[in-house]
């Protein structure tokens, strides 16, 4: 059996001007170092203990990992895989300047069950699923009897979600995940349960929220 304790990064400064970000080095806020800490605060007391910490390689990602890394006494293992999809064009607008910019874009964007869609200059959507499904996969084999902590992206989380639990979650853009946000999975082989989306309970007023309409963007 593997718990995977899957982990949004902290708000970023995009997130606070609703620009679509991708793979740029957006920084966290000093609210999204808060929500780093809290979480890390939390999973330092898990019980079993945490033995692995997989990271996105964009700076938000990374940043959030500081604090869990330091109180698991972990060292981050870096993954591509986990990486958000890359906006190409539309990365840096905010999604009313997405429809004006490029309005049939938009349009096609908005037929959210279109695996084909291509981000212009940027990752299709079908690859970019595929691409995050073999990297949670890859870290679940690799992490047989143990539980290990995932941090990512909006995009990525719901993207690998959707591969893990293709009839519950094919409405991807349909939950929501808060920045600094906890969604725990517990594998054993083919079995799967989520057992907590988006758990804020180690912030401030935080609770487990249910699923609420979500835009892909903005992660």
């Amino acid at each position: 059996m593997t718990d995977l304790l899957i982990v949004r990064h902290g708000q970023a400064s995009h997130n606070l001007a609703a620009r679509w970000e991708g793979w740029g080095a957006s920084p966290l806020t000093p609210l999204g170092r808060h929500q780093a800490e809290a979480v890390a605060q939390r999973l330092a007391s898990w019980s079993p203990a945490v033995a692995r910490l997989y990271v996105s390689p964009i700076l938000r990602a990374r940043q959030t990992a500081e604090p869990i890394a330091r109180c698991l006494d972990l060292a981050p293992v870096f993954h591509e895989g986990l990486r958000e999809i890359d906006f190409g064009q539309v990365a840096g607008l905010t999604q009313e300047a997405f429809s004006q910019a490029m309005p049939q874009v938009y349009a096609r964007w908005l037929k959210r069950r279109d695996l084909s869609f291509q981000f212009p200059g940027g990752e299709q959507r079908l690859a970019f699923y595929q691409r995050v499904g073999r990297a949670l996969d890859e870290i679940v084999a690799r992490s047989a009897g143990q539980t290990v902590v995932v941090v990512a992206h909006g995009g990525s989380i719901r993207a690998g979600l959707a591969h893990l639990f293709p009839e519950t979650m094919q409405d991807w853009w349909a939950y929501a995940l808060d920045n600094g946000s906890l969604t725990h999975v517990r594998a054993e082989g083919e079995d799967k349960v989520l057992v907590a989306l988006n758990d804020c309970q180690h912030m401030e007023g935080g609770q487990v929220h249910v699923r609420t309409p979500n835009a892909e963007g903005t992660a």
